[in-house]
């Protein structure tokens, strides 16, 4: 079994649901940690769905403002995805990191 440290997306997100990461066959993953940041001069909303499953529903990241989520420790099986929107493109950045176990 190897384990890979891995950044799984690092971007910007879009205004409708998209697929940001993938865990491939054969495969699991483990998120370890998410950072949101709003770089707009606006308030912004994000969503956040891993595996089908709304884990961040609109979700308020004020102008200039960050959001990390330690820790955050989820397994998305092979075939799962992590998918996220928000308000408006353009605006918000996400980075996620975590293990891949093959």
């Amino acid at each position: 079994m190897a384990i890979t440290t891995k950044r799984f997306y690092r971007g910007v997100l879009g205004t409708s649901l998209t697929t940001l990461y993938a865990v491939p066959s054969g495969a699991r993953s483990i998120i370890k940690a998410i950072t949101v940041c709003n770089y707009g001069t606006t308030d912004q909303t994000f969503s956040l769905n891993i595996a089908g499953t709304w884990i961040v529903s609109s979700h308020l990241v004020k102008a200039r403002d960050t959001i990390v989520i330690p820790f955050l420790d989820q397994v998305v099986h092979s075939g799962e995805e992590i998918g996220a929107f928000a308000s408006i493109s353009s605006a918000v950045n996400v980075y996620i990191s975590g293990k891949e176990v093959v």
